[in-house]
């Protein structure tokens, strides 16, 4: 794949259709809400976390093509920075679950295998 916006706009998708699906569930099942909020903190900041990596990746591949001689990173620091960040606000705010919050910080990247996979069986039919 060439092109990484389509995958990044159906990962953001999906990610969306999750969070919506748990803030329902958050709405109609009363025992099951620390976890369900958890799970919709950390889907928000692993998405945010994905669309920033997917721009610092955008912005070191036009480096490389441009020959530029300049040093470039992929924001490692800023990208855990804002995870911890998350984490402790689940930390602190007894209604989230944490352990819900931290798996939902890698659920976008994991959702970008299976879907980059069906993307590209796709574009090749």
């Amino acid at each position: 794949m060439d092109n990484m916006t389509p995958m990044i706009n159906a990962v953001t998708k999906v990610t969306l259709v999750l969070m919506a699906g748990l803030l329902m569930g958050w709405a109609l099942h009363h025992e099951t809400r620390t976890v369900t909020l958890g799970m919709t903190l950390g889907l928000l900041g692993g998405l945010v976390n994905f669309r920033y990596l997917a721009v610092r990746v955008r912005m070191v591949a036009e480096s490389v093509a441009n020959q530029e001689g300049r040093a470039f990173s992929l924001g490692f620091v800023t990208r855990i920075c804002f995870a911890i960040l998350v984490t402790m606000f689940s930390v602190k705010i007894e209604h989230f679950s944490l352990e819900a919050t931290i798996i939902g910080l890698f659920i976008p990247q994991i959702l970008s295998i299976p879907v980059g996979i069906y993307l590209s069986v796709k574009q090749k039919m």
